[in-house]
């Protein structure tokens, strides 16, 4: 994305502060070093937002948690892209995984199953 200086100041909506960011920082560094080691495992997660994803870590990066949940679960928002329409032609069974990336940052509750 560009953005061009039109000669105009543009006002800051909003500025986090600079303790929360090192906190936040701090927060992101563990829960990565934590989630690490459980590359594979299956796990329930729960969000601050009170949301909980059950399936297994696919992987960990700097800023997300990447988890393989099953699509048939019902939920809103889950879905294989790749799965084929109905048809009356038998079709090669699909995998209906799909990986779910959360914010680390957003992540309060990670327990084993």
């Amino acid at each position: 994305m560009s953005t061009y200086n039109t000669g105009q100041q543009q006002g800051v909506i909003y500025q986090a502060d600079p303790n929360v960011i090192r906190h936040l920082h701090g927060v992101r560094d563990s829960l990565h070093n934590s989630c690490k080691p459980y590359i594979n495992q299956r796990v329930r997660v729960q969000t601050v937002d009170g949301l909980i994803h059950e399936g297994t870590i696919s992987g960990v990066d700097s800023k997300h948690l990447y988890l393989g949940v099953t699509a048939n679960q019902g939920a809103r928002g889950y879905f294989n892209p790749y799965a084929p329409y109905p048809t009356p032609y038998p079709s090669p069974g699909y995998n209906s995984n799909v990986i779910l990336p959360l914010v680390l940052y957003e992540l309060l509750v990670i327990s084993l199953l």
